[in-house]
């Protein structure tokens, strides 16, 4: 039984990639390709040292030019708030990806473990953005740089990498 759902699965999800093969690639073309009317809505973690997610919205003005804004919050016994924005800058252009610079500004304000404090962050790296066949509107993106924090009077500058630190997700309109 278990081999047969199995199969079955299987063969479905080759289906639907043969089917909408070109799904992909023409959302990507269209979304690096058409007029200002890009924007996508969704969330990055890149933002917060805390560890929360941000909402994202990125909006591509032009073929090589995007901005993304970033806002994210968790209240309770500890109160984080940050919000920041991106300038991001196409490198290069494939049909279902593309690979872009970036420079992030953002300021993060906390109150954790009776420690309170705002927070300046600035970086800058490199990231790519794909979209998989039969998700053609759904960006995933994961970004490498620097950036340079300075909190409770002290000052960290280091990498920003990782699957799950710098992850992005975003439904594009």
């Amino acid at each position: 039984m278990k081999k047969s759902i199995l199969i079955t699965v299987l063969v479905g999800l080759i289906s639907v990639c043969l089917v909408s093969s070109g799904d992909a690639k023409d959302t990507a073309k269209r979304i690096m390709e058409k007029g200002p009317s890009r924007t996508g809505i969704g969330f990055n973690n890149q933002l917060s040292n805390l560890g929360i997610t941000s909402l994202s919205i990125r909006h591509w003005a032009t073929r090589n030019t995007g901005f993304e804004g970033l806002i994210g919050f968790s209240l309770g016994d500890n109160t984080i708030f940050d919000i920041g924005a991106k300038l991001l800058m196409v490198l290069k252009k494939e049909d279902n990806l593309s690979v872009y610079s970036y420079g992030l500004a953002g300021i993060e304000s906390f109150d954790v473990n009776s420690q309170n404090d705002t927070s300046l962050t600035l970086g800058a790296g490199f990231g790519i953005e794909f979209f998989l066949t039969g998700l053609s509107n759904l960006g995933f993106g994961t970004e490498l740089g620097l950036s340079f924090s300075n909190a409770n009077n002290r000052s960290q500058f280091g990498t920003s990498s990782g699957f799950i630190s710098s992850v992005g997700i975003r439904y594009y309109l």
